[in-house]
Formats: structure tokens, C-alpha cells, sequence
């Protein structure tokens, strides 16, 4: 039902926010700050937020949104592969290795970005 850009809008770029903004450090001449969620419920949201987004490359894979058969199959993959690890990540509650797969949700997205978004050209 949904269009590329539909689904970059309402789900891969918000759960990807999630990710990204759950753990990091924060260094300033007051100290240093880690930021990882706290408590049960933020942890869930975190893996709600990575299991949309793991969910979110199958739906790019479906019907007329697969631009081709090769490489954007294999980078709706991957993109399903780092919504996983950071699912798994988030059922462990290891801040760590969050960090990481989010680290790993950037480069899948912009290696699909770099070959498939054209400037004034967005997907429809």
C-alpha cells in the first residue's frame, strides 16, 4: 500500500532515530554522561523501534517497491540482518552492543542511499 517514501517517513527513519539516539556519551566539561535506556519500558520501546525497522526491509522487498532483484533484495536484507542484531541487543539490555548494531543500521542505509536516492528524485 505504501510508497518507499511512505515507508522511509512513517517507519525506517523514526525507528532508526530510536536506535540511534538510545545509547551514546555525551563528553563536556561538566563530566561524562552515557546514555542507554534506563528502564524496562524504555528497553521496550527500543525493541519495538528495532523490530519495526528489521520489519521494514521485508516490506521494501514486496511488489513494485523492489527497485531490482539483485542489489536492492540484497540491501533490504541486510537491512532486515541489522534490525535483528539490534533487536537481540535490546532483549539483552547491552548498551554496547546496541551502539554497535546502530553503528551497522547507518552504513546499510547509506550504502542503499549512495545507489538508490537521486537528488530531486525521491522514491515514490
Amino acid at each position: 500500500m505504501a510508497s518507499i517514501k511512505q515507508l522511509m517517513e512513517a517507519t525506517i527513519v523514526p525507528s532508526s532515530e530510536v536506535l540511534f539516539d538510545a545509547v551514546g556519551t555525551i563528553v563536556s566539561s561538566d563530566g561524562v554522561e552515557e546514555i542507554a535506556p534506563k528502564s524496562d519500558e524504555e528497553w521496550a520501546t527500543v525493541r519495538h523501534n528495532a523490530l519495526t525497522l528489521a520489519e521494514s526491509g521485508n516490506l521494501l522487498m514486496i511488489g513494485d517497491r523492489a527497485r531490482d532483484k539483485g542489489e536492492w533484495i540484497r540491501m533490504s536484507r541486510a537491512l532486515v540482518d541489522v534490525g535483528m542484531a539490534a533487536l537481540k541487543a535490546a532483549e539483552a539490555k547491552n548498551p554496547e552492543a546496541l551502539f554497535e548494531a546502530g553503528g551497522q543500521v547507518y552504513e546499510v542505509c547509506q550504502q542503499c542511499h549512495n545507489r538508490y536516492w537521486k537528488e530531486g528524485h525521491e522514491q515514490q
